[in-house]
């Protein structure tokens, strides 16, 4: 009796073979969106690091705000880069649809709040964007033990069945039908396999979405914070014109 893989294989029956076929498409598949997603996750860390630190010197106390609006279209593959540039826009159109209110507190303040939203919004779709693939990833790692138990179930089905056939070598006792309980924890095997490893990446790649999530959030209020002084500093400068006119 050969008990090798290619042993095995040759001794599977229909529904075995089609199962580990299911399996393997099941591991390539898990396997090709790892691969792409590792390879997005990392350019997509590495241009928003590279945004943040060209962005740190125009909000920096004395930089340029005007300046800091451009930088997005020089990162558009970096998610940082869409999220902060949609809240930049966004204070700018407000700045200018208020016009001499801008210097309100008030105004500015619920402008600000504005801006966070839209910066939340903006943030909800890019992990939505670098989500994808993952909960393929959770589908196959959940299934994968059951598909290969549903061949393993089979497999015990047909061990038992030429077990009870005397024409087929039953009354042997387990050496008759040692083939086919190996077939059917065979299934098993691989299903676990296949789930083992999915699991891992789907384990990887929900932590590198949390760890740029927190990223964005990080950079989103230390913007907001930013604006919020160089608004302060706006409205400051109207009330100093006109005190310095007046007599």
């Amino acid at each position: 009796m050969d008990f090798s893989l290619l042993g095995l294989w040759n001794q599977m029956g229909m529904v075995a073979r089609v199962v580990v076929l299911i399996l393997l498409a099941m591991s390539a598949y898990s396997i090709a969106i790892a691969l792409e997603r590792f390879f997005t996750f990392r350019k997509s860390r590495e241009r928003s690091l590279g945004f943040i630190a060209a962005l740190q010197p125009h909000l920096a106390a004395n930089g340029k705000l005007a300046e800091a609006s451009g930088l997005p279209e020089r990162f558009k593959d970096a998610p940082l880069a869409r999220v902060i540039g949609t809240g930049l826009g966004e204070f700018e159109q407000g700045v200018a649809e208020l016009g001499s209110a801008a210097s309100d507190s008030v105004e500015l303040e619920l402008l600000l709040h504005g801006v966070e939203r839209s910066m939340e919004r903006a943030k909800k779709r890019e992990l939505m964007g670098l989500s994808r693939g993952l909960p393929v990833l959770a589908t196959i790692s959940s299934s994968a033990p059951f598909v290969g138990l549903f061949g393993t179930v089979f497999g015990i089905i047909t061990a038992f069945q030429h077990m009870a056939d005397p024409s087929k070598g039953g009354g042997g006792g387990l050496a008759t039908v040692s083939a086919g309980i190996a077939e059917a924890l065979l299934t098993t095997a691989v299903g676990l396999a296949v789930a083992i490893v999915t699991v891992w990446f789907y384990n990887f790649f929900t932590t590198k979405l949390d760890q740029l999530g927190a990223l964005i959030d990080d950079a989103s209020g230390e913007l907001a914070e930013r604006l919020m002084r160089h608004g302060k500093r706006r409205a400051g400068s109207p009330r100093v014109s006109e005190d310095a006119v007046k007599p």
